[in-house]
């Protein structure tokens, strides 16, 4: 997998001020905001930087995540909490040791952990991660990196988790990832991806995995997530084998139908069909 990080050097090592980037103040309306996008837009396109393409092209890049950020008014509220929230954060007595020029305390750990992500020392990057999230369910590295980095930072941790055999945490990582690119500003690095890593988990590793109690928990919680229908339907297939195995036939046969009525092409069905009395084909 690609991750294409995108390091800023507005950003000082820590959460991108995308006011900064947009080189206006903080108070700045929108149209003020839209007017100084346009401009450095035009200054930065590649097409006017022939001798530093690459460059242009990664402040190109900056300036249209900052206005998608700042355009937005849920997204910019939420980008103004972590500039406050940054100037105040500690992380208690961890400390790291750094030299001159580098991210200290949090910013310092999560660049840590998303470069070692990145050489392949992902147990490294759990261990260090798990510190730093300490007794909480997890971290929120968006405070500390830019917006590409914390989303390629939560997938990778993800990735590791689910290597490791810990479906729990993956899963946790994978639908923050899902849900921020669900509901923010339609950047969408991972979503297709870890949508199929999501689904992938409770279709196929939960049923092997976990036992039916705790599948079926899972499964529960599965379906409050806005995936696609076809994997709800596949979801609910999975609930309801569980069911079944617990002896609830009502359960089961009630989960089947919903997931056939959304689904009537749904495979691997017929032998649970008819164990619950269901005529599939029916439907």
């Amino acid at each position: 997998m690609a991750t294409g990080c995108l390091r800023s050097e507005w950003g000082s090592g820590s959460v991108v001020n995308y006011y900064e980037v947009l080189q206006v103040e903080q108070r700045a309306c929108v149209a003020e905001i839209k007017t100084a996008f346009r401009k450095l837009l035009k200054r930065f396109h590649p097409d006017h930087n022939q001798h530093n393409r690459a460059w242009a092209e990664q402040r190109t890049r900056e300036l249209v995540e900052a206005y998608q950020v700042l355009s937005d008014e849920r997204r910019r509220r939420f980008h103004d909490h972590n500039l406050q929230r940054q100037r105040t954060f500690t992380v208690g007595t961890l400390r790291v040791e750094t030299t001159r020029g580098e991210p200290s305390g949090a910013a310092a750990l999560c660049h840590r952990i998303l470069d070692d992500l990145l050489d392949g020392n992902g147990t490294r990057a759990v261990e260090t991660y798990e510190k730093l999230r300490g007794k909480r369910s997890s971290f929120d590295f968006y405070p500390f990196l830019n917006l590409k980095d914390h989303l390629d930072c939560k997938f990778l941790l993800g990735e590791e988790y689910e290597r490791e055999g810990k479906l729990h945490d993956a899963l946790l990582l994978y639908e923050e990832v899902y849900h921020e690119e669900l509901e923010g500003p339609r950047l969408r690095y991972f979503f297709e991806e870890v949508q199929e890593r999501i689904v992938g988990i409770y279709t196929q590793q939960i049923s092997r995995e976990a036992g039916p109690e705790e599948a079926i928990e899972c499964y529960q919680h599965a379906l409050k997530l806005k995936l696609p229908e076809k994997d709800i339907a596949e979801i609910r297939k999975r609930f309801a084998e569980t069911l079944l195995k617990l002896g609830d036939e009502a359960g089961a046969r009630r989960e089947l139908l919903r997931a056939l009525r959304s689904r009537p092409g749904l495979k691997g069905v017929q032998r649970l069909c008819a164990r619950l009395g269901i005529e599939a084909a029916a439907l």
